[in-house]
């Protein structure tokens, strides 16, 4: 047969074998997507699949079918980080517009006033304070 193997009057050739088996094992698609794609029965695929574990031993059946469940769950988890990402660009841009709101009020209060909401100025201490220091 050469590399190929005949289920039900149809022969697969072995590139296509291991194509189907590569997409299946690394969650890209499922049994029923390849069977669509390919016109290879859904039961073959499995029956490959397996006797390809079976041979090579190195992919468990709990690993095959998580990267396919857990696609819709990880497209969620996706578009939350969107959405939250979307929230904190617009409060970040809220809180740009309100400091410079307050650099434009210090400002004004410098110029008209001569205020300055900046610089620092001595911390004066409470009588209350000196009255319990000086006992």
């Amino acid at each position: 047969m050469d590399g190929q193997k005949k289920k039900r009057g149809v022969t697969i050739p072995r590139l296509l074998r291991q194509a189907i088996i590569q997409d299946y094992l690394s969650g890209r698609k499922s049994s029923y997507m390849l069977s669509i794609e390919y016109g290879v029965d859904q039961k073959n695929i499995n029956k490959m699949v397996h006797r390809y574990q079976q041979k090579n031993g190195t992919i468990l059946a709990e690993s095959i079918t998580t990267p396919i469940m857990g696609r819709k769950k990880k497209q969620q988890e996706d578009l939350s980080l969107k959405l939250e990402n979307e929230e904190l660009r617009r409060q970040l841009k809220l809180a740009q517009l309100k400091l410079e709101g307050y650099q434009i009020m210090g400002d004004i209060l410098q110029e008209e006033y001569g205020v300055d909401l900046l610089k620092k100025s001595e911390a004066k201490q409470s009588s209350d304070l000196k009255n319990d220091t000086q006992k």
